[in-house]
């Protein structure tokens, strides 16, 4: 059996047998003078079933029991009628879903075995119940799945467009390159701008199709990056804060870890500090801050960062002084 009994009648002493009766078999019956008082009973304890006078002083018992079926939909109903009436037993069976109808005069110890064979009906209702929740909530779980899919689907579809440029943008360096290699040697090594080229194409390829990252975990990410260029380059230094960044298709991520791995793999080149911060609000701002002096180049970012960037971004400021290059970045969807 699972739960209390509750029991709405006005008369004390009626009220007082039924307690008696139920004490006797150690089942606790709370007894209600108002349907508004056993109302406020189940949203406190745990009722298995409800147990009705059918003269209510305060509602008619219909309405209790429209409100129960909606807040209450595993308690069990029992219903104590004065008088035997064919037509109101029928409307009370067929109409308001009544489990059981006791007729007086009533044999309170008779109505306990009747009584717990309700509470048995109420654990099997409420065990259904629970059973179609957890259905319906495995149901919830599969859609949500299956819109994140969906929605992970046509970012990639977007994506795709951005993959294609990235190429097209690889196949004409290496075409430039291609054209200024005229040693003709078949066993000549893989010039370093090809090797950069591809590893550029590899990483965005990566990031677009088979890794996932959420937006709570990229400033981690990122940060992680830069560890590694400055164990390659210790005279690299950065400041990164992501903030309030919570929400972001994974298609934005990788647009935003990648813009920022070619602004600082650049950086980590051609100067010595950089800073950026990005947050829901505002566009991504990249500071690369000047040192008066250059350790090394790369040919192909140096050549073709702008367009890389721009096809990652949404949009692209970049305004350059004596001391700091900064870039606006705008990565709205």
């Amino acid at each position: 059996m699972a739960g209390n009994i509750v029991y709405i009648q006005a008369n004390e002493k009626i009220a007082e047998s039924f307690q008696e009766a139920f004490g006797e078999r150690n089942i606790e019956l709370i007894v209600a003078g108002t349907a508004a008082e056993a109302l406020e009973i189940m949203e406190q304890k745990d009722v298995g079933l409800l147990l009705v006078d059918i003269n209510i002083p305060d509602m008619r018992l219909s309405g209790l029991v429209e409100i129960c079926s909606k807040r209450f939909p595993a308690v069990i109903m029992d219903v104590c009628v004065d008088v035997l009436n064919s037509l109101m037993i029928t409307k009370l069976v067929n109409r308001h879903a009544i489990h059981k109808i006791f007729v007086a005069p009533w044999d309170v110890k008779e109505m306990v075995e009747e009584i717990e064979e309700s509470l048995d009906v109420s654990t099997i209702s409420r065990e259904r119940i629970l059973h179609e929740k957890a259905l319906l909530d495995e149901s919830n779980r599969f859609q949500d799945t299956l819109r994140s899919l969906t929605e992970s689907l046509k970012n990639q579809q977007f994506s795709y467009g951005k993959i294609r440029k990235l190429t097209d943008l690889l196949f004409q360096g290496i075409a430039s390159l291609e054209e200024t290699d005229t040693d003709g040697a078949e066993d000549k090594p893989e010039d370093p701008a090809l090797r950069q080229m591809k590893m550029i194409f590899d990483t965005y390829l990566r990031m677009q199709t088979t890794e996932t990252l959420e937006a709570s975990r990229l400033e981690d990410t990122v940060r992680a990056d830069l560890e590694k260029l400055q164990t390659n380059i210790p005279s690299f230094t950065y400041k990164i804060s992501i903030v309030s960044l919570q929400t972001a298709s994974k298609a934005k991520i990788a647009d935003i870890r990648f813009t920022l791995w070619l602004l600082s793999y650049n950086a980590a080149y051609t100067k010595e500090q950089c800073t950026f911060s990005v947050t829901n609000d505002t566009p991504l701002i990249f500071r690369v801050l000047s040192t008066g002096r250059t350790t090394k180049k790369i040919p192909f970012l140096e050549r073709y960062l702008s367009d890389l960037i721009k096809i990652t971004a949404t949009g692209v400021t970049e305004t350059v002084s004596a001391e700091e290059t900064e870039y606006t970045l705008d990565f709205s969807e």
